[in-house]
Formats: structure tokens, C-alpha cells, sequence
């Protein structure tokens, strides 16, 4: 049976206060939390797993709170839908748990006039089988690694991200620009938001890895890439790809989850195989 790795870690960086990241690992068959010896190996099974990364929008009133709160309404949207179907039951259930998770926020900005202002992005993966399934809003991303190849499979909701998807600049060109984190959409600040839905199949040995923009800010994915190939244990993993972005400045908070598929159950990929995928944009609220 296909099974699945999983470690996952947050920083607070070098430069901010308080970390207002958020991640979140869930597997559904048993409802374990916990990133225990005993969780990190799971089967890949029908029941499915849940993984996210939530980044507080950095400088904004309760950045924390919004993150978390995005965290826990995903988690209690998806946990009573599992087993999923198929991949459009498991996309519902990730559209139904952004649309709560931004619901939850908003009330809870207008009851608390501290609060006001607050929100966070979301990248979230459901796992069942050898089938993946993301919804994403904001800057946050999804990574696949297959082979010696890095696969973005998010685009960025900002003004630069735009720009890259749209083939006016190159990725490297963005890294320089100062604007580049300049957010389109997160949740928590309209009524309605237009998340990312993103889907593929897995393969055996590939990688996924989810983060913020704490990770990605300060390394290209180039040195991304290279931390992965060097070290597939994704506790150790984890810790070096945080460790790496601190030294290289730490601008923000850094927070990081990696999964990695192996055994029976999952095709072995056929030499350099694509990562064959589909992306649209759908609006909730």
C-alpha cells in the first residue's frame, strides 16, 4: 500500500515579533494532529490527508488570530467529509472549508474592533490515494518534486505573480522587484474570494512541499530544489530548509510541510514524466 511521509515546521524568521503562521496536518482516517514518531507514516488511503500552510497577513491586526482561525474551520469542514469520492467531492470540501474559514474571519473582525483588518492566505492539500487535490489563495505555495525537477503547481495571488503567470517577467525578474508581495486576495477581506483549485496525480518517490512566503522570500528555488535532493527525510528536511531561509536573512516567519509517497499503490514515474495538471479559479463566498 502507497504510503506517506510527513513532517512540517515553523519559524518565527529574524526579523518579525510573533509568528503568525499557522499549518495544519491532519490524517483523516484516525483525526491524529500530532506530528508524534507514530503519525508521521500513515497509509495513503480512501479516508485521505489533510495538509496546510496559513500565513497571517504580515502587519495587520491579528494576523495570528486570522491564520488560525483558517486553519481549524478547514479542518472541521473537511474532517466529517472524508472518505472522499471522488476528486470533484474532495474539491467541494476544500471550497466549502475556504468559504467558512473566510466567513469566520470576517465575523470575527467586525466583532472585535482590534481584529479589524486581519487576514491570511491558505494552501491547502487533500490527499487521497495517489490523487492530489489544492486550494490556494494568496502567496503561499505548493511544490511538487519528482525526479530532479521542482514543480510550482500554485500561482501567487499578487501583483508580481500575476505578472510571472502572464509571461511579462521571469520568476528570477520578480525576486528583485520590491512590490512582490503585494496581495491580490487572502481570506478574510472580502465577502467573496476566487481561490486557486489545482489537481494531479501522484507518483512514487515524489514530494510535496507547502509553504510560506518566509521560505521563498529569501531562497530561489533552485536551493529549495537542492535541500530537497539531499535530504529525503522530511524531519530533517524541514529543518534545514527553515534553518537555510534564516540564514539567508529571515525576513518573515517561515513555515514549511513536506510529504513524501512512497511504496506500493503509486506508478513509478516513466524517466523525466511531467507533472500533468489541471488549475482553475472559482469564486466562493
Amino acid at each position: 500500500m502507497a504510503q506517506i511521509e510527513i513532517f512540517a515546521r515553523t519559524e518565527v524568521g529574524c526579523v518579525r515579533a510573533r509568528n503568525e503562521d499557522r499549518f495544519l496536518v491532519i490524517n483523516l482516517a484516525t483525526g491524529d494532529r500530532s506530528l508524534q514518531p507514530r503519525s508521521r507514516v500513515h497509509a495513503l488511503g480512501p479516508q485521505g490527508t489533510l495538509l496546510a500552510v496559513c500565513d497571517g497577513m504580515g502587519g495587520a491586526a491579528g494576523g495570528d488570530v486570522a491564520s488560525a482561525l483558517a486553519a481549524d474551520a478547514l479542518a472541521d469542514e473537511i474532517r466529517p467529509h472524508a472518505p472522499f469520492p471522488s476528486m470533484d467531492a474532495a474539491e467541494i470540501a476544500l471550497l466549502e472549508g475556504v468559504r467558512r474559514a473566510n466567513q469566520r474571519i470576517l465575523e470575527e473582525g467586525a466583532r472585535d474592533a482590534t481584529l479589524r483588518g486581519m487576514g491570511t492566505t491558505v494552501t491547502a492539500a487533500l490527499l487521497f490515494g495517489p490523487e492530489l487535490a489544492i486550494v490556494h489563495v494568496g502567496d503561499s505555495r505548493a511544490y511538487l518534486r519528482r525526479g530532479r525537477n521542482l514543480h510550482q503547481l500554485t500561482t501567487d495571488h499578487s501583483v508580481v505573480g500575476q505578472m510571472v503567470a502572464a509571461g511579462r517577467i521571469s520568476s528570477e525578474e520578480a525576486r528583485k522587484l520590491e512590490n512582490r508581495n503585494v496581495l491580490l486576495q487572502a481570506l478574510g477581506v472580502m465577502q467573496k474570494v476566487g481561490p486557486e483549485l489545482v489537481r494531479t496525480t501522484l507518483r512514487a518517490g515524489d514530494v510535496l512541499l507547502l509553504c510560506s512566503d518566509g521560505l521563498t522570500t529569501p531562497l530561489p528555488d533552485g536551493d529549495i530544489l537542492d535541500l530537497l535532493l539531499r535530504h529525503e527525510d522530511p524531519m530533517r528536511c524541514c529543518r534545514v530548509l527553515t534553518e537555510a531561509a534564516c540564514a539567508a536573512g529571515g525576513p518573515d516567519n517561515i513555515t514549511v510541510v513536506l510529504a513524501r509517497f512512497t511504496g506500493d499503490g503509486l506508478e513509478i514515474p516513466r524517466g523525466r514524466e511531467p507533472v500533468e495538471l489541471t488549475r482553475r479559479q472559482v469564486t466562493v463566498g
